[in-house]
């Protein structure tokens, strides 16, 4: 059992060095590491280019394509290649030294009934349940959080993941394609979650855990990000699921627009603005299949602070 691992990388070089590190220090060691580095510009080129590792492979892009760009290119990479799983991480993914050691011993008694792993994911000793998440009912796109006592077994299967730390067949990214580039960021797993449906679940080992040093408050509030969400929700719903999940899905979002604009006007706060435009504009895109980069909405985007006109 041939293992790879992809590592999408931009501008975190001190917690790419920690990755590439525990990716080296696997007690069942990767035959490839792939870095794909996002066009960064804190130094990741020169410190990438002066490695000398026979595993490591470094692709640099010439521009910021995103996550979900970052994967696509890795997974192309790893397409006609001889192994048998890969790997999905981004920089800020600190693999446990056995983290392929119960997977790939998982795998091997499995004997490929299963095409898709993962492991358990933690933030500050606590465990993340919502990077691996069941589909209760595919109709209607209603899904919930991993459960506490799922983590009390030895593994669990669901239905949707996050590429933090997911295992993925080379033999089924063949049938379902790459990972789709035009997402830029956020819910790109989503979608390649529903695809891997159509052939296997998804199976959990819980002893294989990774630290994902990333800040849960800052993912909980509003951001350029925030855009990506919600446009990249609606194309998913508007392509995998019936008409009427979409529009129950929309209609809050025009009260948004509606309740942002009104505060808007009435408190003259450029905050309330930036956020109804935020949603009209990744209602408007969703709707219209307007993938890929938006020109506003990047990294040197910041919404206003409510007490800022």
């Amino acid at each position: 059992m041939k293992l790879g691992v992809i590592i999408v990388t931009f501008n975190r070089l001190e917690l790419l060095k920690e990755c590439i590190k525990a990716c080296l220090n696997q007690s069942e060691p990767f035959e490839t590491i792939l870095i794909v580095n996002n066009n960064s510009s804190d130094g990741t080129k020169e410190y990438l280019d002066n490695l000398k590792n026979e595993k490591i492979v470094i692709k640099h892009l010439l521009n910021n394509i995103g996550g979900a760009g970052g994967f696509y290119e890795g997974t192309k990479y790893f397409q006609e290649s001889n192994l048998d799983f890969v790997l999905l991480i981004d920089d800020d993914a600190i693999l446990n030294k056995d983290y392929n050691k119960y997977i790939k011993k998982q795998m091997e008694k499995d004997k490929n009934s299963i095409l898709a792993y993962s492991g358990t994911v933690i933030t500050d000793n606590e465990i993340q349940y919502n990077h691996r998440r069941h589909l209760k009912n595919i109709k209607k796109f209603k899904e919930m959080n991993s459960l506490p006592k799922e983590y009390k077994q030895d593994f669990f299967d669901y239905e949707l993941s996050s590429f933090c730390g997911l295992y993925v067949s080379i033999s089924l990214m063949n049938k379902i394609g790459l990972p789709n580039k035009e997402f830029f960021i956020w819910f790109d797993d989503t979608e390649y979650s529903l695809r891997i449906l159509n052939y296997s679940k998804i199976r959990n080992i819980n002893k294989s855990f990774l630290n994902h040093k990333t800040s849960i408050i800052e993912n909980q509030s509003y951001s350029w990000k925030s855009y990506y969400g919600l446009r990249n929700q609606i194309y998913i719903l508007k392509n995998y699921f019936p008409k009427n999940q979409l529009f129950r899905f929309i209609i809050p979002i025009y009260g948004h627009i509606v309740h942002g604009n009104i505060l808007a006007f009435i408190k003259n706060v450029r905050y309330y603005k930036d956020i109804a435009g935020l949603y009209k504009n990744a209602l408007r895109d969703g709707l219209k299949e307007n993938l890929g980069k938006h020109s506003v909405y990047g990294p040197g985007y910041k919404i206003i602070e409510k007490s800022n006109k």
